[in-house]
């Protein structure tokens, strides 16, 4: 995994938060009937970036913390998109969902039942931004037609999606002159300032951590654009489907994880300020940021398998 502290590739932690036990399969759930455990869903954008092995041993002691804390038990099920863990949380085969904003903000489009019962407040805004060099003539993106854009491996969705927003707005039918694979988000930078590539993207958290481990280098890029603040990720419910006493212990154990035993530390770790309770204004932003960023493709045939 890279430097970048990205809130993509923590969401299987927030998740588990909630519970003690993990699968990695929905199509392993027992019906309903049979259950004595919650289950709780989160989709693979996700946990691209951690591997299988991790997700699930690496979080006991957190487990351990939340089962002392709530006496609940759970699974973790994991789902090739928000859109299928929508439906399924839809239909009550899921009762507790991990979703990015932008997620979030697509599956109500189509599942309005679906309810935040936290946030998860980050050490940095979820934005992208579009690096040039500081000496760079550009004024929009459309002015690098000629150049090459040099990317990481690994990139938070929301920055492809703001990527692509860009490109359609601003190159129209023409694409850049090539694209640099670049190992990590510093060696992306890096690229720009040598001038091998005219710019690229990186998040919130990239930035600021190349800021502060490469001053000198830092001077040497400029922002030129730079995406709407995305709303932060949240723990979900279907209306109705969980009792309010349960909903209520989930809601207290994260807002109060800073005070529980070990509770400091997972925050760290986690890269995140705290949990908090959803913003009064969180509902607007969801509505702004879907007309901004409408479902992709991809999950759209997912949502019309339904």
């Amino acid at each position: 995994m890279s430097f970048s502290t990205r809130l993509t590739s923590r969401l299987w932690l927030i998740s588990a938060v909630l519970v003690c036990e993990s699968k990695t399969s929905a199509a392993e759930m027992p019906p309903v009937e049979q259950r004595q455990t919650i289950e709780i869903g989160l989709p693979e954008s996700a946990v691209q970036d951690v591997p299988k092995a991790f997700r699930n041993t690496a979080a006991t002691p957190i487990l351990k913390l939340m089962k002392d804390s709530t006496g609940m038990r759970g699974n973790i099920l994991y789902f090739t998109d928000a859109m299928t863990l929508a439906s399924d949380m839809n239909d009550g085969k899921i009762q507790i969902g991990i979703f990015q904003g932008h997620e979030l903000a697509w599956a109500r489009t189509r599942y309005a039942d679906l309810v935040p019962i936290a946030v998860a407040v980050p050490m940095n805004p979820v934005q992208t931004f579009l690096l040039v060099r500081a000496d760079s003539k550009a004024k929009s993106i459309g002015d690098l037609a000629n150049d090459k854009i040099s990317l990481p491996s690994y990139r938070p969705d929301f920055c492809e999606m703001f990527l692509a927003k860009q490109k359609q707005e601003q190159l129209k039918d023409i694409d850049f002159a090539g694209q640099i694979d670049a190992a990590t988000a510093t060696d992306a930078i890096f690229d720009v300032i040598d001038g091998k590539a005219g710019c690229t993207v990186v998040d919130a958290s990239t930035l600021k951590f190349f800021e502060a481990v490469q001053p000198g280098a830092y001077k040497n890029v400029r922002i030129l654009c730079q995406s709407e603040v995305f709303p932060d990720a949240c723990i979900t419910v279907k209306k109705n489907d969980l009792d309010e006493k349960t909903i209520e212990q989930f809601r207290q154990t994260l807002l109060n994880v800073r005070n529980l035993p070990g509770g400091p530390p997972l925050l760290t770790a986690l890269k995140l300020k705290s949990f908090a309770k959803v913003p009064d204004d969180y509902e607007q932003s969801l509505k702004n940021i879907e007309k901004q960023y409408p479902m992709p493709a991809a999950e759209v045939k997912a949502s019309a398998r339904k």
